[in-house]
């Protein structure tokens, strides 16, 4: 067992110079220890809303707290943390007693040694037991994600142990004309290859056994249950199932398989449908919990499900034909062109059509949530139907992943992709006129600190004048991510022209300001900032540039040497939109901010104590480990700021504490 090599100890003892005793003790063992002495009960319970402390050490002497009182606190609290016992009798009742509430040890006073080796064991035991929770989490979150990407694939896809199918996903299943996914356990994969072909599946195997690492294509000819074949193309990988490594199979059918249409075509027939047309929106409406329906009612039940709920979106909202099925739980709202408006009121009205009926299936019931976006048909007209039917998948699967902590009909389970605005269209990817004619705006935003910290803290946010939208939303949506350097360096200057001035009055002040995916992958980019900085005589301490999570787990190596040049530079790195689903310490680790802001998501967690510690506090707890501090967004309300203190949590930001201003003008002393 690894000792721990510095330790933060809660010490309730008589007096201060019982506190330096045993600061000595731990400090002549070689270990970095931080004490505090606990004076009082109410003491005790302020200071258990930090998570930062390893021990307890509660002795019988103090004249205010017993030991008893303080392990029926830490009762109370639920609180994980060890408390050892110093005791003038250890064979007493009360002794005893201690140890019946929860203590994991009752020593003498003069048994030194044996309260130092007690410490560290229950430091370390503390330390493995928050790091596997939080593992545990991590890994269950990436299970649910994983399987849920795995059900709404658009590919069939399998995985294989020792030539065995061990999991499939329901496109892969029908396609081989099986009922449902579990049909396929154990089913030998040379079973699926027509007679005609399976010599050269064999020789695949081989490639691919010699170089596993590499993906093993090849032409096939699959045999369905029926004994009818179909041609298609064969791709093998590495993957690993349930922490053991295994071979991926996903298999693209030459003809297009589309299972159980709600309407009369699939994917094909929403690319025919959207030829031609240029204005207007179409609407992409997402089932949420398709697997688990997969797994409760059944494949085929599951499939009637979803053909229920695109007639209930017909029949409700007199639709002249029903919604086409282009995913398993994905559903096209098509026919006449709808406007802005009533694409948001139609997607509205089906999301809580979807959420408030309890929907049969055979002799089951289940109730249902969705979530819906709206897809401007200028991108069709620019961009080509598969492009902007690609743009609206991944913007559906982004909202449905955000919506899981959602109530059915929140309307953050609707999403408008912008339309490309006519400026930046007009110009290319210039946004240079936009920018001219003051079609962006520059908003500033209080971070707070919860624990003291006297920096002031803001975050630049960059609104389009227009519609109020996040600027760099509307470039991602309107296919105009390649202008986002232009609007950056913009709003950098911009910004430090008024950081100057701010610092005249308020030193301390220091300003977040986000850059996209472009700044992020501009390998020149750092050296620019520099110059800008040196132009408006700031320091770089001044500034924090923050990042995408989204962005840098899909460009990691130029996100690692941004991130380098800014810490270079003097300036601070924040990492954005930081949620426990998608394993971002990893990320983390290789960055090195000094600050991460958590998905706003997140803040659902605070509504349970479940919640708030099988997914916050691990997440917590792991970025403070590697020295990142968090910052909480969208608190709403001051009954947010005991549980995110207790947590740990370093920074908040929200409306309650201000909504984002033309101006840096907030009271720093206000927050009481």
């Amino acid at each position: 067992m690894r000792l721990p090599e510095n330790i933060n100890l809660l010490v309730s003892c008589e007096s201060q110079t019982g506190l330096e005793a045993v600061l000595g003790l731990f400090r002549e063992a070689g270990h970095t220890t931080r004490a505090h002495r606990v004076s009082s009960l109410r003491d005790l319970g302020e200071l258990l809303r930090d998570a930062q402390w390893d021990v307890l050490i509660a002795d019988d002497r103090h004249p205010e707290l017993t030991p008893a009182e303080a392990l029926t606190l830490l009762a109370e609290r639920d609180s994980d943390l060890p408390c050892l016992v110093c005791s003038a009798d250890t064979r007493s009742d009360a002794a005893l007693g201690c140890l019946r509430q929860g203590a994991r040890e009752v020593m003498g006073h003069d048994e030194s040694e044996r309260l130092l080796r007690a410490a560290l064991r229950e430091a370390t035991g503390l330390r493995e037991h928050r790091e596997l929770a939080r593992l545990r989490v991590q890994y269950a979150e990436t299970a649910r994600r994983a399987e849920l990407l795995l059900a709404a694939s658009q590919d069939a896809i399998a995985y294989v142990v020792d030539g065995m199918h061990v999991q499939a996903n329901a496109l892969y299943a029908s396609l081989y004309g099986f009922a449902g996914a579990e049909e396929l356990t154990s089913v030998p994969l040379i079973d699926l290859i027509a007679g005609s072909r399976q010599k050269d599946f064999k020789a695949a195997l081989k490639r691919y056994g010699k170089h596993p690492e590499e993906q093993t294509s090849i032409d096939f000819t699959g045999l369905r249950t029926d004994a009818s074949e179909f041609a298609g193309q064969l791709v093998l990988s590495t993957a690993h199932f349930e922490g053991e490594p295994c071979m991926q199979v996903l298999v693209r059918a030459s003809t297009p398989a589309v299972i159980g249409n709600a309407g009369p075509g699939g994917i094909e027939a929403l690319l025919g449908a959207l030829s031609g047309q240029e204005s207007g929106f179409i609407l992409l409406v997402g089932i949420d919990g398709y697997a688990l329906h997969c797994r409760t009612l059944g494949v085929n039940a599951a499939n009637r499900l979803i053909e229920g709920l695109g007639a209930l979106v017909q029949s409700s909202n007199g639709l002249a034909s029903a919604p086409l099925r282009i995913g398993d739980a994905v559903l096209a709202v098509t026919g006449p062109a709808l406007d802005r408006s009533q694409a948001i009121d139609l997607a509205s009205q089906i999301i809580l059509q979807v959420s408030e009926r309890v929907h049969a299936v055979g002799s089951q019931s289940v109730s249902c949530t969705a979530c819906a976006v709206a897809l401007p048909l200028e991108l069709v007209a620019r961009d080509g139907a598969q492009t902007a039917v690609d743009r609206g998948w991944s913007a559906l699967a982004a909202v449905m992943e955000r919506a899981m902590s959602l109530r059915g009909s929140d309307p953050e389970r609707v999403q408008l992709i912008a339309a490309p605005g006519a400026a930046a269209a007009s110009s290319g990817t210039s946004l240079a006129p936009e920018i001219r004619e003051g079609g962006f705006r520059i908003l500033f935003q209080p971070i707070v600190s919860l624990r003291g910290d006297s920096t002031e803290h803001y975050e630049v946010q960059v609104r389009r004048t227009q519609d109020n939208q996040c600027a760099n939303d509307w470039l991602a949506a309107a296919g105009l991510a390649e202008a986002s350097l232009e609007l950056d360096k913009w709003v950098f200057i911009e910004v430090l022209k008024k950081l100057a001035l701010q610092l005249e009055r308020h030193p301390q002040t220091r300003l977040l300001v986000p850059v996209g995916v472009q700044a992020l992958r501009d390998p020149e980019f750092a050296q620019w900032l520099a110059l800008a900085l040196h132009g408006a005589s700031l320091s770089a301490e001044t500034l924090v540039v923050r990042v995408s999570h989204p962005d840098v787990a899909a460009n990691l190596g130029e996100a690692r040497h941004l991130a380098e040049r800014v810490h270079a530079l003097g300036a601070q790195l924040c990492v954005s939109e930081v949620h426990s689903a998608n394993n971002p310490v990893a990320d983390l680790i290789h960055l090195k901010p000094q600050l991460a802001r958590l998905d706003g998501a997140m803040a659902a967690a605070l509504k349970d104590a479940d919640s708030t510690n099988t997914l916050l506090k691990p997440l917590v707890e792991a970025m403070h480990h590697e020295q990142i501090a968090s910052i909480m967004p969208e608190v709403e309300s001051a009954g947010m700021l005991a549980v995110l203190w207790q947590v740990g949590v370093n920074y908040i930001q929200g409306s309650y504490l201000q909504p984002p201003q033309p101006d840096m003008r907030y009271d720093f002393t206000d927050l009481a």
